[in-house]
């Protein structure tokens, strides 16, 4: 926070005012601060600030630029963050008035473009910033700096520029702190970025060549299944058949999530959801199952085909699906002339779901088949 050195009554005012806006942002009130900011801009900033109160008067826009991010208006923070950069420099500022925003303004400037998805923009201020940067003074987190690079560049259809960015972040993940989230939602841009290019090879080359830096601990990596099954599920209906299977293979089983839990002390909430969800009828486990079964009869792997089927029979006999599941693992093991696993799956089929409208099909093709 920019210390105002009280000289007259009306700088005084002004520091009370700068105090508002510190206590709301601190409170997490960001409508009241906002509103306290923009007040105080209004009443002190009309006629010449800087020559005024100096550089130091920048900080109420950054301030401001930083409420209105909070509140996702991002048109209104850009200008913020611009004012207090262009219009409040250093240049000769003392101790006393000097503006701590001004660069670090820059930053916040590119954040605020990726909101309102102005990407070049973005890519131009974060260049900025790390040409004019204070490397003592104006420190920043690296790895959430290099991903929003990534995601910019990935958004504006340049893959190397992106990769480039990303792997910076992965492959100095601890040394930045680089978040979890942060990884994936930068890997999300790019498989979604290889996707709309139909560009599968890309993003085969990027997961071969990072593998190990993608992978979390299994329960930390369950908590974006969601994410790579949506991915997964785009790279097939783009017949991007091998990039999907290997998006599929990010996500670790129910199973395999739950014992890292408990191993690594989550909390009981984390363990109670996994335990749940392990036993209900839809979990990611099935969707992933079930796909990786299309994907492989797809491509003519009939035996993988079965043997995601078979895991689908075998651990999940409660899932939503079982009907179709159990049908289609009878039906890829009799192209394999599996005859002894089809009779005794058939029987299984007909005993739980005798009325079902596939019985016709299934006794048709018994009939077809060798008698033993």
């Amino acid at each position: 926070m920019a210390s105002f050195q009280p000289v007259s009554a009306q700088e005084d005012d002004l520091a009370a005012c700068v105090g508002r806006t510190h206590t709301a942002m601190e409170a997490g009130n960001w409508e009241e601060a906002l509103s306290s900011s923009a007040a105080t801009v209004e009443r002190f900033g009309k006629s010449d600030p800087m020559g005024t109160y100096g550089a130091q008067f920048g900080a109420i826009h950054y301030r401001k630029g930083i409420c209105e991010m909070k509140l996702k208006r991002w048109e209104e923070a850009m200008r913020s963050f611009e004012i207090c950069y262009r219009d409040f420099p250093n240049d000769g500022a003392t101790a006393e008035n000097f503006n701590a925003f001004q660069k670090m303004a820059l930053l916040k400037w590119g954040e605020a473009a990726m909101g309102a998805e102005q990407w070049e923009l973005a890519i131009s201020r974060f260049s900025k910033f790390i040409l004019e940067r204070d490397k003592l003074r104006d420190l920043f987190p690296q790895g959430v700096f290099f991903i929003s690079n990534a995601v910019c560049h990935y958004r504006l259809g340049n893959i190397p520029a992106g990769n480039e960015n990303l792997e910076i972040a992965i492959r100095n993940k601890r040394h930045f702190g680089t978040p979890d989230g942060g990884v994936v939602a930068g890997f999300q841009a790019l498989a979604a970025a290889a996707i709309t290019q139909k560009n599968e090879q890309s993003l085969l080359d990027f997961i071969g060549k990072n593998r190990g830096e993608l992978m979390m601990e299994p329960s930390l990596m369950h908590r974006y299944a969601h994410v790579f099954l949506k991915l997964a599920g785009d790279a097939s209906a783009s017949n991007m058949t091998r990039a999907a299977l290997a998006l599929y293979a990010f996500v670790p089983a129910t199973e395999v999530a739950l014992d890292d839990a408990k191993a690594r002390g989550l909390s009981d909430h984390e363990i109670a959801g996994l335990e749940a969800e392990l036993a209900g009828k839809n979990s990611p486990d099935t969707i992933k199952l079930a796909a990786t079964a299309y994907l492989h009869e797809k491509s003519g792997n009939l035996r993988g085909a079965i043997a995601a089927y078979q895991q689908l029979e075998t651990h999940f006999p409660h899932s939503e699906n079982r009907e179709a599941n159990l049908f289609n693992l009878i039906r890829t093991s009799s192209r394999l002339d599996q005859f002894n696993r089809v009779r005794s799956d058939a029987a299984t089929f007909l005993h739980d779901f005798p009325d079902s409208p596939r019985v016709q099909e299934l006794e048709s093709l018994l009939n077809d088949m060798p008698q033993p």
